[in-house]
């Protein structure tokens, strides 16, 4: 599923030459005006979705259990994801996570000295890679780092110290109820406490603020720290069934709704907030405990993808119609070869 097939490989020699010939025709990104968009997604199948590249994003994200490079398998699935990226020419944020495992297993967190072994491996086999968030949700309460924002400082500090030339999320976080996760303000007040610095970037997974239409979590994470913001986990939910008491509306429709406050509303309220990562690009099946998905599982576009489009295209990333008419901007395109590219 991951490897590469001679299908796949003339796919994506077809849509590089595509991909050059689209951006003759693109007009410039307004740079600086409004926040990168990436998506994030730890399945290849984003990277040959020409859905996908004609819409011009250039960033990426992957979520990977600390000690990643240790597991044959995450090891061999990082590989894979990365090359894929790289042969796109996109940009991955690379977040760090808990291990696979149970509960226990899971808030159970590395010393600083392996954390610190792991990055530097990771940097030895992908130095191309320079954008890191340090740990994931790390004020969720299935998180070790919940219960110990100190640690969690300690390996922001050491990344620093590892790769000064890297940008450094100092961690991720989530922006539920107490019910759910040590509330925000109280839990960066506690690292920056610790890290005796006010670090330059963060991360936030605001999903219950946005999937509510509501801005108050966002910004109160504004206020609370000084630094800049990069949306590295969010979007409208379609489908959950993960055990979380939080509720909310769902569904593709309202999911869109959701995306559209995302980049209308959140995305504006500072110019702090520099980046949004949506998650995910495609279900897998029609039971997932999580779909908040721009792809069904059935393979076709839903509303979000629209919103995204239409938004990216309003912010002067065009579409390229040479490599995908789907993008709602492309649907009266006629090009040379608009009958080959109907995905």
């Amino acid at each position: 599923m991951r490897g590469y097939t001679a299908l796949k490989g003339l796919t994506r020699t077809l849509l590089a030459l595509l991909c050059t010939i689209g951006s003759l025709f693109a007009a410039p990104a307004l740079a600086g005006a409004y926040p990168l968009v990436g998506i994030g997604d730890n399945n290849t199948a984003i990277f040959s979705d020409p859905r996908f590249l004609a819409l011009g994003i250039t960033q990426v994200r992957d979520d990977i259990a600390w000690n990643a490079l240790a597991v044959p398998r995450a090891r061999a699935d990082l590989a894979a994801w990365l090359a894929d990226a790289q042969a796109d020419g996109l940009t991955p944020l690379i977040t760090f996570d808990h291990v696979v495992g149970s509960v226990r297993t899971q808030q159970k967190l590395p010393s600083v000295a392996q954390f610190s072994r792991a990055f530097l491996t990771f940097r030895k086999l992908y130095p191309w890679v320079k954008d890191f968030e340090t740990w994931d949700e790390a004020n969720f309460y299935l998180e070790g780092t919940a219960f110990s924002p100190q640690r969690a400082a300690q390996f922001y500090l050491a990344l620093r110290k590892d790769c000064p030339s890297c940008t450094i999320l100092a961690s991720d976080l989530l922006d539920v109820p107490k019910t759910e996760a040590v509330p925000m303000v109280k839990w960066v007040g506690e690292f920056i406490r610790y890290a005796h610095t006010q670090p330059a970037y963060w991360g936030l997974n605001n999903y219950f603020g946005a999937n509510r239409l509501d801005a108050g979590t966002t910004e109160r994470l504004l206020h609370a720290v000084k630094g800049k913001i990069w949306f590295a986990e969010t979007g409208g939910i379609v489908r959950r069934d993960n055990g979380s008491t939080v509720g909310f509306t769902q569904g593709a429709q309202h999911a869109a709704k959701v995306d559209r406050f995302i980049f209308n509303t959140l995305a504006r309220l500072s110019p702090r907030i520099q980046r949004v990562y949506l998650y995910e690009w495609n279900a897998q099946t029609a039971h997932d405990k999580w779909d908040s998905a721009l792809i069904s599982w059935t393979g076709a576009t839903r509303p979000a993808y629209d919103v995204l489009a239409n938004t990216l295209d309003s912010w002067g990333i065009e579409p390229s119609c040479t490599i995908s008419t789907v993008p709602p901007a492309c649907a009266t395109f006629g090009g040379p070869a608009a009958a080959l590219l109907r995905f």
